[in-house]
């Protein structure tokens, strides 16, 4: 029998689909398969009580070409982890050395959630996180403590201990809002995850704490659903989830290609790069201790998309230059010019990964008078061109 082509072959998912982690995933690996397949990707459709069925029959019944599978239960998933087809796994508690596993760059999460509530002018700082069995709460906090120490602050901690639940705080509501009601005035506080931002931010208001005013809150995954429906809307840590997704379908792809009986012998992690940070209310500079350094970063925030210099700052604060410059610099650790570049180079790269322009025509779009020019800031800053940017981030 000649060989298969890449089309006719079968990959289980064995991804519930019910947060936005996963449907990030789903997304990204759908998206592979509609460019090269078309692929049979085999799920279980879990919400029906009817089809509750075992991973092992599942599999049985499908009798797949590779999978992609997230953790659950391990004693349903550790027979299946043994199997000898092509696997990428998606841990929540620790990576398996013998697989390909699709991990976060969890100390960057964590350095970029300091670096932000820094820039809005936070100086005491903690992290809300869930106990070290969980390897990416364990990573977050590591980088946000490190990034902060680096500012020359140290970071109050709660974690909550591993119990029977899974990543619940409801049984330490008590001592979370007593933590929460110690933390100093203007506390700049990282949740481990978007979820646990919206516990915190409930607990505060449950204990009369303002935010952003008495305590700024980011979470880590810029899940909508949860993020833009809280009390107070919660910036939070975007993260380039369907990218992974589309990395691992395009990592089995390669495996079936080669007609690989067994999984890779030394795997290579596909990782889930932080791709900035989502301002939301929750940390809305407008609301900190200097009203004109705030007004001066939301004239910033709203014409990013123009060639804006200092001048023009300068000129809607009631600050001289230099006085600007010194208070500036005092909030947010950052000289006025770099932070305005540096937010229109982010604004760049977000165009180059949410729209099909050019990098000409978005660098004509906002002001850049040579795309040219453009490319070499854009190089500069983030060590790769603007094409090898969309190329290595993008999903087309």
């Amino acid at each position: 029998m000649g060989k298969r082509s890449l089309s006719a072959y079968k990959i289980a998912l064995l991804i519930q689909g019910s947060r936005n982690y996963e449907r990030e995933l789903l997304s990204g690996i759908a998206e592979y398969g509609n460019l090269h397949g078309p692929w049979r990707f085999l799920r279980n459709v879990s919400y029906l009580p009817d089809d509750r069925v075992s991973p092992e029959v599942l599999l049985r019944t499908w009798n797949p070409d590779a999978m992609i599978v997230r953790e659950h239960s391990p004693r349903y998933y550790d027979q299946i982890l043994n199997s000898k087809i092509p696997i990428v796994y998606s841990p929540t508690t620790e990576p398996r050395r013998e697989l390909t596993n699709i991990v976060v760059d969890d100390l960057e999460v964590g350095r970029k959630a300091a670096e932000h509530l820094y820039e809005v002018g936070m100086r005491d700082f903690a992290f809300c996180g869930v106990s070290d069995l969980f390897f990416w709460s364990r990573l977050r906090k590591q980088g946000f403590c490190e990034q902060v120490e680096s500012f020359g602050h140290q970071v109050h901690v709660f974690e909550s201990p591993t119990g029977d639940e899974f990543l619940s705080w409801h049984q330490d509501s008590v001592k979370l809002r007593h933590w929460l009601d110690e933390l100093p005035v203007h506390t700049g506080l990282m949740a481990c995850t978007d979820d646990f931002a919206l516990l915190a931010q409930e607990a505060c208001l449950a204990i009369g704490r303002s935010i952003p005013d008495d305590i700024a809150i980011i979470g880590v995954g810029n899940d909508v659903s949860v993020c833009e429906l809280a009390t107070t809307p919660i910036s939070s840590v975007s993260l380039n989830i369907k990218r992974a997704g589309y990395d691992a379908a395009n990592y089995l792809a390669g495996c079936l290609r080669k007609n690989t009986a067994k999984r890779r012998a030394t795997p290579a992690n596909i990782t889930i790069e932080p791709m900035g940070v989502v301002a939301r209310r929750s940390t809305d500079p407008t609301e900190t201790r200097d009203n004109e350094i705030a007004k001066a970063i939301s004239f910033i925030t709203e014409h990013i998309n123009q060639p804006i210099e200092v001048s023009d700052v300068v000129a809607i604060v009631s600050l001289s230059r230099r006085a600007l410059y010194d208070r500036f610099r005092a909030a947010t650790g950052k000289a006025i010019s770099s932070y305005i570049r540096q937010r229109r180079l982010e604004h760049f790269s977000k165009l180059l990964l949410e729209t099909n322009l050019t990098i000409a025509e978005i660098a004509y779009s906002m002001g850049y008078d040579s795309d040219a020019n453009m490319a070499r800031l854009f190089k500069k800053h983030y060590g790769i061109t603007p094409l090898g940017y969309r190329r290595k981030h993008g999903t087309k």
